[in-house]
């Protein structure tokens, strides 16, 4: 018997699908402590941008995902606000757009699907896509639209936006990395009950 069995069965909340109050209680806690982790100053600078890496990832994407689009966009706005660099609209849309990605994605397409260990699977595919189809693309595009001379004296004049993504993904790499880690072992210690989503 596949280890969620019954769990999964149940049905959803009546009502509006996307809203939850139980969840964004959840997602404030989450929100919170990615921005603490900012307020902290628990940043690295990513060399050659003003961008920084930091562990508020973790709190994001875990967050997010339990507590779905709405959560999701209350973290992404939480771990957003306060960015070092001063590039807070970068953040803000990087932010935002992956903490819907990890809300609608864990549910409709990792905890519908999959049982452990087949979880930890499409977890970790999940973040990646976090980081490289929206946080990373969010900074770059963010950085090139709101903060233009942020922009070139983060990537050079005349930088692309591919070439941008190229230095800020090359950079971002082992925080990826880290944060991938360290979630996936979060969602293998979770007991099955805690790992539903919220909404």
């Amino acid at each position: 018997m596949p280890e969620d069995a019954g769990i999964k069965d149940q049905p959803s909340p009546t009502g509006l699908s996307f809203f939850s109050v139980k969840a964004l209680l959840v997602a404030f806690p989450f929100g919170l402590a990615a921005l603490a982790v900012v307020v902290a100053g628990l940043t690295i600078p990513i060399r050659g941008t003003d961008v920084v890496t930091d562990p508020r990832e973790i709190f994001a994407t875990t967050g997010a995902a339990l507590t779905g689009p709405l959560g999701g966009v209350l973290i992404g706005v939480l771990a957003g606000i306060r960015e070092p660099g001063g590039v807070v609209y970068a953040s803000l849309l990087a932010h935002i757009a992956g903490g819907l990605w990890m809300g609608l994605a864990y549910k409709k397409l990792v905890y519908r699907y999959l049982d452990m260990p087949g979880i930890c699977g499409g977890w970790i595919v999940l973040v990646l896509v976090y980081y490289y189809v929206f946080v990373i693309p969010g900074f770059v595009i963010g950085q090139s639209l709101f903060y233009p001379q942020s922009f070139i004296d983060s990537y050079g004049a005349g930088t692309s936006l591919a070439g941008a993504y190229a230095i800020l993904g090359g950079g971002a790499l082992p925080e990826a990395l880290l944060t991938t880690l360290v979630t996936t072992l979060v969602f293998i210690a979770l007991p099955r009950r805690l790992r539903r989503p919220l909404w």
